[in-house]
């Protein structure tokens, strides 16, 4: 029993964005884009342009899911200390935390922009 809680807590850094992306997907439809815009191109019938919106809520959603990947990598430093003492597992846990979570992002990064 000890041994699969202590694997649990070294997943906790990935679970974190299971966890996320279910209450984010609904504030980000429901709050987000509705104070943001959504990014799609507007055009101005009189002009004829497209006005751009600085920052929209696909920003915003790009720096989220790069700010848990972050809180990720951190947190998975601190867990560290769960492995045993060898150096190079400690770190190519935090750096396997650090590439999986950089994936994640991207994927929900990219399942969740608005055109």
């Amino acid at each position: 029993m000890k041994t699969f809680t202590k694997f649990l807590c070294l997943a906790l850094p990935i679970l974190l964005f299971f966890v996320l992306v279910i209450p984010y997907s609904i504030l980000n439809e429901e709050v987000i884009v509705e104070l943001l815009g959504c990014g799609c191109p507007v055009y101005d019938e009189d002009t004829g342009t497209t006005i751009t919106n600085n920052f929209n809520a696909n920003d915003f959603t790009a720096c989220f899911w790069a700010a848990i990947t972050v809180c990720a990598t951190v947190m998975s430093a601190f867990l560290t200390k769960l492995i045993p003492k060898k150096a190079w597992v400690k770190v190519t846990y935090v750096i396997g935390v650090f590439a999986v979570s950089l994936a994640i992002s991207y994927r929900f990064i990219q399942g969740m922009m608005w055109n």
